[in-house]
Formats: C-alpha cells, structure tokens, sequence
C-alpha cells in the first residue's frame, strides 16, 4: 500500500537521521575519556580507533531504542500538525495502518537491539578487556607517546623517545635497569633509529649511531661503547586468563547470566531484556502521544513523551545499580516498570476509542 510505505520511508528517515545525531553524540563522548586515558599514557594511542569501533557496542544499547521512540514521535507528530494524518482518515486510510507500520518499524529495530545484546556487546567488551590488558603488557614501541619515560614489558628497560613519527624516532634514551646474564647496568643514547617487529611479534628497535654507556656508580668501572647500528630486541608477553574468580558480568552471554546466581549477573540479565523490550514499549506508547493538531505546539506532545521515556530509564538503571548491590530483586521491579508502562500504554491507544468514549460518558453522567 502507499500510504504504508510513505509512512515507513517517513519514519525511517527520521529515526535514521536521529540515529546518526545521537551516535555522533555518543561516539564524541567516548573519544574525549579515550583520548584523556591516552593523554595520560594509560593506554597507547595505536588502540585509539580499535577502542572506539569496539566501544559502539554499547552505544547502540541506548540509542536504538530511542531513535525509534524520537523517529516515530517526531515523524507522526510533524504528519499530524501538517493535517497529513487528518487527510489519510478522511481517505479511510484505517488507524491499522499506523500500527503495522510502527510493528515493521519495531521488529527491524528489535532485531538490531537483540544482535547487540545477545553477540556484539558482549564480544566487544571482551575485545577491548584483552586489547587494553595486551597494550599495557606488551607496549608497541610504535604507540609510546614522545617525551614520556615508559617501561618495556619486562620490566628490565626504560625507554625515552623525543620525538615519534610513525616508524621513526629521534632522540633516543634507553636505560636498562635489570640487565641479565650478570651484566651491568646501561644507558643508550641515540639521535635516530627506526622500529619494527619480526615474524614471531619480537619488537625490534634500530637505533643509528648510538652510544652505550655501561657500568655501575659502585664499582666505578665504566664501559663506553659506539656503534654505528644498534639492534634491541623486546619479545612479547603472553596474555594470561585472570584466575581470581572476579567475573565481568557484561561479558557474559545471556545463557551465562541466567546460569551465574550471583547479584550482578541478575542484574544484568534483566537489563538486557528491559533494552529488548523498550522497543516495542516505548514505540506503540508514543503513538498516541504524537496526536497533536495545528493550534498546539510541538512541545505540547514532545514533553510528555520524553518526560515518560526518561522516567522510564532512569527507574531501570536504578534498579539495575541497586540490584547489582543485593539491595533489590530486579526481577520483581523488571515486571513491576514494564507491566506499568504496558497498562499506560494500552489506556492511551485506546483512550479515544469508541468504547473508551461510551465509559468516559457514563462516568461523567454518573459523576454529575
């Protein structure tokens, strides 16, 4: 039908374009904390990007629900102060219509929510956990920030860099603090050199002309090298599985958070399904929230809407938060808000129903 699929495009525009403002949003968020964790040389800034591609994840656990939730109520609500909608029933176009299109609408944006919150959100958070832990252990030589002193994995050596451009670097300072094999300690100095790394993930640092100073303040016997080309080598540290017992309940699937009996996993449980079942919640409550009419201004139908949508949330992280500290039963208040939102839900569809209209009568009759 036309009109079915005029108001899909319409609506899908809007959610779209709602959807880019709001991840645009989000995703400046997250870059500013990942850029003030690399400032502060907590994590190199070679897993910049990775970060943030990975950290869309739980972005889109907010922002799916409520570019439908805005993309319906500001869609349906423009079609309604232009008189398009007053039009389409004066047309017999049924108001069936409407709710079809806002169940394809639905079923689309649920899809997306149930493939982030069942495989991406917590495959990302994974990810990222081992890319922060294997950056910290094994630091690339390419990702050191320049004029900071930072520790080689093993913890034998710090390195000094000037100045750092992509594979090559200036001004150069090594300190090996432990050296092995009963050798003594040594400093390198060097005004260039490159870095690399080989086939088995060894990281290689070539420095040209460089001088080693080598010796100890104790013995007062040094050791002053040149070397036209000085090769360092820096092998790798493998990633070990935390043994503690501490489980990271959003990197669990929901099978493992049903099967984990503990608080945190409970709540996160019930979390998810609040983010699966907003959706199609919070998507047929706005429905009857867009009616609005020419006279009325845009704020008249926007606050409400939103005023509910925020209450909405607000409640379910709060019970999250309070239910990840044993202080609640998530499950009791997971049916107590959404079974809430459905009643309110249901009385506003049907509020300017002919039956609504024959008791709103009679209680009126009765009341007088």
């Amino acid at each position: 039908m036309i009109i079915r699929r005029y108001l899909i495009k319409e609506t899908l525009k809007t959610q779209s374009a709602i959807l880019f403002i709001l991840l645009l949003i989000f995703f400046s968020q997250k870059l500013i904390r990942i850029l003030s964790s690399a400032i502060d040389g907590d994590i190199p800034n070679n897993i910049i990007m990775p970060l943030l591609m990975l950290g869309l994840s739980s972005m889109f656990d907010l922002i799916l629900p409520l570019s439908l939730f805005l993309g319906v109520l500001v869609t349906f609500g423009r079609l309604y102060a232009d008189s398009e909608m007053v039009a389409m029933y004066a047309c017999g176009v049924k108001k069936r219509i409407i709710y079809q299109v806002v169940a394809i609408l639905c079923l689309f944006t649920t899809v997306l929510t149930i493939i982030n919150s069942v495989w991406f959100n917590p495959w990302s958070n994974i990810k990222q956990d081992q890319l922060v832990e294997n950056a910290k252990l094994n630091p690339s030589l390419a990702g050191l920030l320049a004029g900071q002193f930072q520790q080689t994995p093993d913890g034998n050596s710090v390195i000094y860099l000037g100045k750092a451009e992509e594979n090559q670097i200036r001004n150069v300072f090594i300190a090996q603090i432990n050296p092995k094999h009963g050798q003594r300690p040594s400093i390198i100095l060097a005004d260039k050199g490159t870095i690399s790394q080989d086939r088995e993930g060894n990281q290689l640092i070539k420095l040209d002309e460089a001088n080693r100073y080598e010796g100890s303040a104790l013995l007062k016997n040094f050791r002053i090298s040149n070397f036209h080309h000085y090769t360092g080598i820096i092998k790798p540290k493998t990633l070990i599985e935390d043994d503690s017992g501490q489980i990271d309940v959003q990197q669990l699937s929901f099978s493992e958070l049903y099967a984990t009996k503990t608080a945190k996993a409970t709540a996160e449980f019930f979390w998810r399904l609040t983010l699966i079942i907003s959706v199609p919640l919070m998507a047929f409550l706005v429905i009857p929230l867009s009616v609005s009419n020419s006279r009325q201004g845009r704020l008249t139908q926007i606050l409400p809407a939103l005023l509910l949508y925020l209450i909405y949330f607000l409640l379910s992280s709060t019970i999250k938060a309070n239910a990840g500290k044993g202080r609640l039963d998530p499950a009791l208040w997971f049916y107590i808000i959404n079974g809430s939102y459905f009643i309110i839900a249901l009385i506003l569809n049907y509020w300017d129903t002919l039956f609504m209209r024959k008791c709103r009568l009679k209680f009126l009759r009765y009341g007088a």
